[in-house]
């Protein structure tokens, strides 16, 4: 955070933890750190995820060289005309794609960059929204990757317990199902996305930011740099011939084959297979890959086709794609290879039985395991990883000192404290995917999102306090939180605006132009904020039913 170099500050961790191992030895330390990373590219996942995060560049340089981006802001014409309208509308494309946080960033990233680009929303509150919508919906689906693994976890977690689906009569997806509720982290940190987008309360490093924007234009800081650049790496669009589908086309065909690469990796045409267990046991980062491949595909033959581009244009297209993503497969080379080092040196194992020794009552295991997770998840950079270091140990601490009734709740608090990472870590791969899509300086994208992520935070630990206390309807504590969260948001808000001497309420470039500084003439509910927050409340609605009617 200090020095801004992040490749830099990445390798001096890896090499102290290879320090560690190497008995103060920096020679041998500086030769492990080097295997660490060569071991860490040849792992066959990351090999995949790192040809796709190459793919997705090309794919994108395609798209927007190819002019499509042009005839989207014309097929859209007044329908987003403002900062606040590119939000919501992050926000709400966001929300429908919850099959994966990989593909969900990088499809409404790719879709919504240059229209609030165009609206001057700051890079900063561009790659927040997609941090902070992305990640926490496909913890909860209805149908992710990311649902397979968690359950999976619940199930190695039975394990460990030596308890069987049979013997309490509940299985590992039930027990997903019932944690959902108590996700507080999540539920709460997708909801403020939506209400400080909404009502344009900003506090923190993003108020600056959303201020510096609209006010002067800049929509990164002095000295800031974009972790991807597509505008400036690729060049100026095509004014040949641009076209819609040249935009649609490649984005709804890397959803197609990566949702059905998902099914079919996962033998979900055996008879048998449930879409629930295809997506469980499928092979994520080939189907993201497939996904990917289509992307550049057809991107490549809608501009060869309707002759936005020659071939020759549309192969050096490809070629800056890849150019703009070296710098960010180097910072996901380094975080994977940290997580690495901070399991070599026992990182987890050294928090969990510090926090696992403090002797506290069986009913504020909740609050133990979200601080564990929040830390490790912190840490490593990995909520993946989190998941799987303090699964088995929830699920049979847990059902030791409480019994089971406690498990489905430390399933959703762990769940949400290991997305808290994704989110303040400047290691995390989605974190570094928000940053890329979004064309954020990854530094300020980190610091400015902190604020909002330690709110949810900081709410979560407020109920789980009344949780250990005795309170055990999760419709109390839920609403509590969500009124807790309204209240902070606005209150923060109020204190550092009138700190810095900043509005309030965020007014539009518009109104700044015309020198009215108050953002009192907004209208809260137009029809993208109605439409947005209309399918957020059908969407939680139908996410609750499921959970509760399923489990």
């Amino acid at each position: 955070m200090y020095t801004r170099e992040v490749l830099i500050s990445l390798f001096a961790g890896v090499w102290s933890a290879a320090l560690i191992i190497s008995s103060w030895n920096p020679i041998s330390a500086t030769s492990l750190s080097l295997r660490w990373i060569v071991n860490t590219v040849n792992d066959p996942w990351n090999a995949k995820f790192l040809i796709l995060i190459m793919l997705m560049g090309a794919g994108a340089a395609l798209i927007y060289k190819s002019g499509s981006v042009l005839a989207l802001e014309s097929w859209m014409g007044n329908a987003v005309r403002t900062s606040r309208d590119s939000q919501i509308l992050t926000w709400m494309i966001g929300m429908f794609i919850f099959i994966d946080s990989y593909t969900s960033t990088i499809v409404t990233g790719n879709a919504t960059r240059d229209v609030s680009i165009k609206n001057k929303t700051s890079r900063e509150a561009h790659s927040y929204i997609l941090d902070s919508t992305t990640a926490p919906v496909t913890t909860f689906g209805p149908v992710s990757n990311w649902i397979g693994y968690q359950v999976s976890m619940i199930a190695a977690g039975f394990t460990a317990a030596g308890i069987t689906a049979e013997q309490i009569g509940v299985t590992p997806y039930a027990v997903f199902l019932r944690s959902i509720p108590w996700n507080f982290y999540c539920l709460l940190a997708f909801f403020m996305v939506g209400f400080v987008s909404i009502t344009q309360r900003y506090y923190g490093p993003m108020l600056d930011a959303e201020w510096r924007a609209r006010k002067e234009g800049k929509l990164m800081k002095d000295g800031a740099e974009a972790l991807s650049d597509i505008s400036t790496d690729v060049g100026e669009q095509s004014q040949r011939n641009p076209k819609l589908i040249n935009f649609f086309l490649p984005i709804i065909s890397l959803l197609v084959v990566s949702v059905f690469s998902m099914w079919w990796l996962g033998e979900g045409y055996q008879a048998g297979v449930s879409i629930a267990q295809a997506f469980q046991e499928t092979d994520i980062a080939l189907a993201l890959l497939y996904g990917s491949f289509a992307f550049v595909f057809f991107a490549l033959v809608g501009a060869l086709t309707y002759k936005t581009m020659s071939l020759s244009e549309a192969s050096d297209a490809i070629i800056d794609g890849f150019k703009t993503m070296i710098i960010a497969a180097a910072i996901i080379i380094l975080a994977w290879t940290i997580g690495y080092a901070t399991d070599q040196v026992g990182t987890a194992d050294y928090v969990v039985n510090i926090l696992m020794n403090i002797g506290l009552p069986g009913r504020a295991l909740p609050i133990i395991i979200f601080l564990a997770a929040m830390f490790i998840s912190f840490t490593t950079g990995t909520s993946w990883g989190t998941m799987a270091i303090l699964t088995p140990i929830a699920v049979s601490t847990g059902y030791e000192l409480v019994g089971f009734s406690i498990v489905p709740v430390l399933m959703g608090i762990l769940f949400g404290g290991a997305i808290f990472g994704d989110h303040v870590s400047p290691i995390s791969d989605t974190t570094v995917m928000s940053s890329i899509f979004a064309g954020s300086d990854h530094i300020d994208h980190v610091s400015s999102q902190i604020p909002f992520a330690l709110t949810a935070a900081g709410v979560t630990i407020f109920t789980l306090i009344l949780y250990a206390l005795g309170i055990d309807s999760v419709v109390i504590l839920l609403t509590t939180a969500f009124v807790l969260t309204i209240v902070l948001t606005v209150f923060l808000n109020k204190y550092d605006a009138k700190r810095k001497g900043l509005p309030e309420v965020m007014p539009s470039v518009e109104e700044i132009k015309a020198g009215s500084t108050s953002g009192s003439k907004m209208k809260i509910f137009n029809k993208i904020a109605t439409a947005a927050a209309a399918f957020y409340l059908i969407y939680m609605i139908s996410i609750f039913l499921f959970a509760n009617l399923a489990s």
